[in-house]
């Protein structure tokens, strides 16, 4: 029987929950309560206002956001399969790597310092409103977590192994000065992150960036 996409949401989020991240996920239809979410906050013409004017400062935060969609529209086009059949461990490895790393990285940069750092009015909102806007703030947390830190960093630094031998693939994270080992995670782990930042940044991207750029048109 096929996985419907709604089951393997569900089994992604449920994946991150168990680690500690994103619990507030774990809810029928989490793209559409995020939609939601978005709606209310750009409803509010003052919110609508300070955002489209932030965004006019920083225009790295919209334009790096767009990049990394279009770099993942272009990654759907392609699948590690379709290599011949003694190259598809090394495509399988470089297929999910080549959505994973732009998405950790936005992370680190523009899309953290709309989520989380003051002058951004969503990282305002956020701090001041938080429980009204579970899914946003749960998603902000998760960046922040210690776990999603370490793999961020040892992605970043190419500071990682990859154990295409086991079932299911295993990922081990090092430290990149010491090379110590900082996290353990399987394929589907990392995917599970991977699906939460292209959650919100898609969603961030055609919920409030977008109306917030054309509110004064």
């Amino acid at each position: 029987m096929l996985q419907s996409g709604n089951d393997f949401d569900k089994q992604l989020f449920e994946l991150l929950a168990s680690r500690g991240l994103a619990a507030a996920w774990l809810v029928d239809s989490p793209q559409a309560a995020l939609e939601i979410e978005c709606r209310q906050l750009i409803a509010d013409p003052t919110f609508q206002s300070d955002l489209a004017d932030y965004l006019s400062a920083n225009p790295v935060i919209s334009e790096s956001i767009e990049t990394v969609l279009a770099q993942l529209a272009f990654s759907a086009g392609v699948h590690w399969r379709q290599a011949e059949k003694v190259l598809q461990p090394l495509a399988c490895r470089g297929w999910y790597l080549a959505r994973w790393l732009p998405t950790f990285l936005l992370v680190d940069g523009p899309l953290g310092r709309l989520l989380r750092q003051s002058p951004s009015p969503l990282a305002k909102k956020l701090k001041s409103h938080h429980a009204n806007f579970p899914l946003l703030a749960s998603a902000r947390d998760a960046f922040n977590n210690d776990l999603f830190r370490k793999v961020r960093n040892g992605f970043a630094h190419w500071s990682f192994t990859w154990n295409g031998v086991s079932n299911p693939v295993q990922i081990d994270v090092f430290h990149f000065e010491s090379g110590r080992k900082e996290a353990t995670l399987s394929l589907l782990e990392a995917e599970a992150l991977h699906y939460l930042v292209v959650s919100v940044i898609r969603t961030i991207d055609e919920e409030l960036l977008r109306k917030a750029s054309t509110s004064g048109e």
